[in-house]
């Protein structure tokens, strides 16, 4: 597996303060679509939309859809699921995302109060298979299938979360074999994290470990098997100066 970050950026040690991702038992997985506005453009080209400006949806009000608990995977392995023997797609995506861990539930918290539910952050993969995404879309179809398939919820282990906020200049990356293929800053996020715990807490509801996969930076591509995917989550730490890795998530398409 390679361990490079691309950037120069140096890896946490002490990975034994994380929250550790088996754990985690969500009742819900909640997931924001669109929340970038580059992967927002690029999602209407994939589309064949043939116009890439923003949907005017993306910027009201998040786009929110859910995955089951059971895609939940934390062993690192994502995979194309099949039925009575034929494989259901034919182009799994990748998806790198800020996923935070819910703390303590709410049934309508302030914009204000949001980052206290919030219990811990960790990197994550919204594996899409974006050709039955596509149909569902044209057809007017719900995104199940193409979402929430089983393992295709990937989560690193998690960073608790403090009074102190999330750290400075809070970025996620993915590195396809190698090869970084996504990035992108919290902070270009169309809706923030607390933007996005208040919103679901007065719409859905929000219970201690359900999860919030907070949306994706453009660059999304195509996966088959033997690819090997590295999602990282970096920033710099209160008191010191220089980014830091603090939740890598390593994971294998089989």
């Amino acid at each position: 597996m390679p361990n490079g970050t691309g950037s120069g950026i140096k890896i946490i040690r002490h990975m034994n303060v994380l929250i550790d991702r088996k754990t985690i038992s969500p009742g819900a997985i909640y997931c924001a679509g669109k929340n970038f506005q580059e992967h927002a453009r690029e999602l209407r080209l994939l589309e064949g939309w043939g116009n890439d400006s923003v949907d005017p949806i993306a910027t009201r009000e998040p786009v929110i859809f859910m995955k089951p608990g059971t895609s939940l995977e934390t062993g690192g392995i994502a995979t194309i699921p099949s039925f009575g023997g034929t494989p259901l797609s034919a182009n799994m995506h990748h998806e790198v995302e800020l996923v935070l861990l819910i703390g303590k539930e709410s049934d309508g918290c302030t914009l204000e109060e949001a980052p206290s539910l919030i219990r811990g952050f960790g990197a994550g993969l919204d594996m899409t298979l974006r050709d039955l995404q596509i149909a569902a879309k044209k057809a007017g179809e719900p995104w199940l299938k193409c979402k929430g398939f089983r393992k295709s919820a990937l989560v690193s282990d998690f960073v608790p979360f403090d009074r102190s906020g999330f750290p400075e200049n809070l970025e996620i990356s993915l590195q396809l074999n190698g090869a970084e293929v996504q990035r992108g800053k919290i902070a270009d996020m169309l809706f923030s994290p607390a933007r996005l715990v208040h919103y679901l807490s007065y719409i859905y509801g929000l219970r201690e470990n359900d999860l919030v996969f907070t949306g994706t930076p453009a660059g999304v591509g195509r996966v088959v098997p033997g690819d090997r995917l590295e999602a990282s989550l970096s920033g710099v730490k209160p008191g010191r100066e220089e980014p830091e890795i603090l939740a890598r998530l390593l994971a294998e398409v089989v």
